[in-house]
């Protein structure tokens, strides 16, 4: 899995949610792609999303590469499986 982050004002979430909402429901059948966040100074939130494929990346427009080991050790899951969520970052 791919791990991409990018912080931004807490107002664009929902049209990054909606982007993921749309590819997971296309192009993630067995459910493992994640969106989630946490919240920074206000008015602003980092995002981290986890794609099957690089060129999934390509419509998340500023996001950048990063580890899973670069993860926050609290997020809050935004869109994918609560079950995969638990696994990869709770478990």
């Amino acid at each position: 899995m791919i791990w991409a982050q990018r912080r931004i004002a807490t107002e664009k979430i929902r049209s990054v949610e909606i982007l993921f909402r749309e590819q997971a429901a296309s192009l993630d059948p067995s459910r493992q792609m994640l969106l989630v966040s946490v919240d920074e100074d206000w008015p602003m939130v980092r995002l981290w999303v986890c794609v099957p494929e690089p060129d999934l990346l390509t419509p998340y427009y500023g996001f950048s590469l990063c580890t899973r080991a670069d993860l926050p050790l609290a997020p809050t899951l935004v869109a994918g499986c609560p079950e995969q969520f638990g696994r990869v970052l709770q478990g």
